[in-house]
């Protein structure tokens, strides 16, 4: 280490190259870094699976007040995978969900509660334009008309944390609009309440559930096609 600093006779361009490198990965690597990463390596994706994140406990007396005070915290994210060609072929459909906020903020996530369409309960899902009658994650939303949530459904996203589910669709779900490069997928993010608290007594008056404006999020429109995804 003392030869690196040595060499040439002057140190301070090294010293100022790692500061340089080190305030890099800071502030750019959390939001770059993992999508080349995944670019680069298709078999590493750009965060944790959304189905492992920290799930909610006594949100009552627990709750990020930086994140309970975030607006629009989140973003989202789809990148579908290339059409099949072949009979045992998948589609695969990846919903990057990321936290831009410095809080924990929570969601409500169940990966058996992943739709396509929207019945306009709480959760994640995808939209397909056209509107295919053919999909399906063979998923049911059990949050529909939920006041309250129950803790296993709220999971936390960290500070800059981002999370990936995956949907897959075999080919025998496919009709011929994606078969043919004629269609486009969005996913989405929606939340009806701020979860009511049913105790009382606690620190906080809700689950801190309404983070966003409205109650509804999407993703941009991405055709899904033949070109590799990326």
């Amino acid at each position: 280490m003392l030869a690196l600093f040595r060499r040439g006779g002057d140190s301070s361009n090294t010293i100022i190259g790692i500061i340089l490198l080190v305030m890099l990965l800071v502030f750019v690597g959390p939001n770059v870094i993992p999508g080349l990463l995944s670019r680069t390596f298709t078999f590493i994706d750009e965060g944790v699976p959304c189905g492992r994140l920290r799930q909610a406990e006594n949100r009552a007396n627990h709750q990020s007040l930086i994140g309970r005070s975030a607006r629009n915290p989140l973003s989202l994210r789809v990148q579908p995978g290339q059409i099949p060609t072949t009979p045992d072929g998948i589609l695969r459909i990846s919903i990057i969900i990321t936290n831009t906020t410095i809080g924990t903020v929570p969601i409500i996530f169940d990966p058996n509660q992943v739709i396509v369409g929207d019945n306009g309960s709480s959760g994640v899902g995808l939209i397909f334009t056209p509107a295919s009658g053919t999909l399906s994650t063979n998923n049911q939303r059990l949050t529909g008309g939920l006041s309250t949530f129950p803790e296993e459904t709220i999971r936390l996203l960290g500070p800059r944390q981002r999370c990936v589910h995956s949907v897959e669709f075999p080919f025998n779900q496919l009709d011929a609009s994606i078969v043919n490069g004629q269609s486009s997928v969005r996913a989405y993010y929606r939340i009806t309440s701020a979860g009511a608290l049913g105790i009382t007594g606690g620190i906080f008056a809700d689950q801190g559930l309404a983070v966003i404006d409205g109650g509804y999020l999407e993703s941009g429109n991405v055709a899904i096609s033949n070109a590799p995804s990326g």
